[in-house]
């Protein structure tokens, strides 16, 4: 769906940020010509606009792929998607919470699937594959319902973070691909190898619960 084999390619991209509310915030994806990737980065701000009272919670910044182009007959066009069962991203981040974000067909142009990005090894290139099932319908970051993703009415792909905490951010991104459930069965032996070694110690506290719920439910 999206690999940035060089700068032209962030032309298929936008960004976004809680400026558009009046935030402070700041969001870029430029092109990275040492790690050869784009680089989403800037600084979140959870400041409120003091001219508008009516917003109440600020701080986020995301960037999506260009909205499909319409068809001869001036029609909406999507990815299909059903014959696929992962998302799978090569990235190197830091340790904020970044969320992967799709747009498929729903009731409200606002509604987005959304699934948190796990990141085994800050600092270092990794793979993350994610179910497509897995992925939850939000609205303005809140979890909506269980409905699934329509696999033949995708739009469009991206990352955002909205993880409530001031300063800095950055990930570089290689490449994001809908792949099947063979191929993401070698990403994930891969990614279980990362998390055998993984010194982050927010994954590290989340597997230790994992476990102990495990010895429970056996018990």
């Amino acid at each position: 769906m999206l690999q940035f084999t060089g700068p032209e390619v962030l032309k298929e991209c936008i960004t976004r940020s809680d400026k558009e509310i009046g935030g402070y915030s700041t969001v870029n994806l430029d092109w990275d010509p040492k790690e050869r990737a784009a680089h989403f980065h800037g600084n979140l701000s959870l400041d409120l606009p003091p001219s508008r009272p009516e917003v109440q919670r600020s701080g986020y910044a995301m960037f999506r792929t260009r909205d499909p182009p319409k068809n001869f007959l001036d029609e909406e066009t999507y990815w299909d998607w059903q014959t696929l069962s992962h998302v799978a991203l090569r990235v190197k981040g830091d340790r904020r919470k970044y969320f992967v974000n799709i747009q498929s067909k729903t009731a409200l142009p606002t509604e987005i699937h959304q699934h948190r990005l796990f990141l085994y090894n800050p600092g270092e290139w990794e793979v993350a594959v994610i179910p497509i099932n897995q992925f939850l319908l939000t609205h303005w970051g809140r979890v909506e319902s269980l409905q699934e993703i329509e696999k033949d009415k995708v739009r469009t792909v991206g990352i955002g973070l909205l993880d409530r905490r001031y300063g800095p951010f950055s990930l570089y991104v290689d490449w994001i691909k809908a792949i099947s459930a063979d191929e993401a069965e070698r990403y994930i032996a891969e990614g279980q190898a990362a998390a055998a070694q993984s010194t982050n110690p927010e994954l590290l506290l989340e597997k230790r619960v994992a476990e102990a719920r495990k010895k429970d439910m056996e018990l």
